[in-house]
């Protein structure tokens, strides 16, 4: 089905006092135009960078209510797109503080009248994202987290680092287009690796969670080599951003610019192509994202979990501070 016709059936179904629904709906229409499926994910893309900014600006000036009601929106067009297949493209780089330092709680993305005609429900979706994420051929095992957290389900085809058996666990949600993970991986990464990963005392989980399509892309990229060079293609990636990244940089041609990165690990133009477009590594992605936003109720990138538990960065606070803060004070509980 055509994402303008999902749009319509949405809208429909929209009750008469969601007034801020059927205006961000309508909204996407609009801007949409013609109302081709690339056209209504830029429209979409477009009023998610719009409405990041004036949740921001609500946060910054106190007014966590409109704030709050601006996320809410968010997570319906983000939800929207993945309901539909589609890559997810929510701009990023607006939120300057970096990760969530709390998370708020939104209005249902969808009425029930409208999770009936879409065919799901959030219990369903759960269960599905576990049943999709094991049914890849690739068992999975659970961690008991230390602490008072939740266990973390790790599953095969997971990149880690470390030993699975370590104290502490410290899963990371990040997309290699986000500014704030690259800071993160290039400043505070390295430490954590050398005094707590390496040593045993840590072990680590990545997870990307895309914040636009060029996220499934890089991810793509990284899948397509050894298990054993992903994290050190990422951290490349990483720390070259500005060659790559289109989002807050000058770069006219993202696919030549990410096959330009790929050579740099052996990948020839053909295999790179092949590897980014990858359908089965897309959908992947989306669904560990879907898993992480209902488990986590992840809203910004990076978001850390250290045994099972989502670490809140204060204002003002560096993340990697505030991350290796809590796993040494994890340690030194044991």
């Amino acid at each position: 089905m055509a994402l303008k016709d999902r749009l319509d059936d949405a809208l429909a179904a929209t009750a008469p006092e969601e007034t801020q629904r059927q205006e961000t709906l309508s909204a996407v229409l609009t801007v949409a135009g013609g109302g081709s499926d690339a056209e209504i994910q830029a429209a979409i893309a477009r009023i998610i960078s719009e409405r990041e900014q004036k949740a921001a600006s609500f946060s910054a000036a106190g007014q966590t209510e409109l704030a709050k009601t601006e996320r809410g929106e968010i997570d319906a067009l983000r939800a929207f797109l993945r309901m539909a297949g589609e890559p997810v493209i929510p701009p990023k780089k607006t939120n300057a503080a970096g990760p969530t330092s709390s998370p708020e709680a939104s209005k249902p993305i969808f009425s029930r009248m409208q999770m009936i005609l879409g065919g799901i429900a959030i219990v369903i979706v759960a269960a599905i994202v576990i049943i999709l994420l094991r049914s890849s051929g690739d068992s999975s095992s659970e961690l008991v987290a230390s602490g008072p957290g939740e266990k973390i389900t790790v599953f095969k085809d997971d990149r880690t680092m470390g030993d699975p058996k370590a104290p502490v666990v410290f899963l990371e949600y990040a997309a290699p287009t986000c500014p704030h993970c690259a800071h993160f991986a290039v400043t505070a990464m390295p430490e954590i690796k050398k005094k707590y990963i390496d040593t045993g005392k840590v072990y680590y989980i990545f997870r990307v969670f895309p914040l636009s399509a060029t996220d499934g892309a890089v991810e793509g990229l990284a899948r397509c080599l050894p298990a054993d060079k992903y994290f050190g293609f990422l951290d490349l990636m990483f720390r070259n951003q500005s060659i790559w990244d289109p989002d807050g940089y000058e770069v006219p041609d993202v696919g030549a610019a990410l096959i330009k990165m790929a050579r740099i690990v052996g990948m020839s133009p053909e295999k790179a192509k092949q590897c980014m477009e990858d359908r089965q590594t897309q959908e992947r992605v989306n669904q560990v994202a879907q898993d992480g936003e209902l488990k986590y109720r992840i809203q910004s990138t990076p978001t850390f979990v250290i045994n099972g538990e989502v670490v809140q960065i204060p204002i003002g606070r560096l993340p990697g501070d505030v991350v290796k803060e809590r796993i040494a004070a994890l340690l030194s509980s044991k």
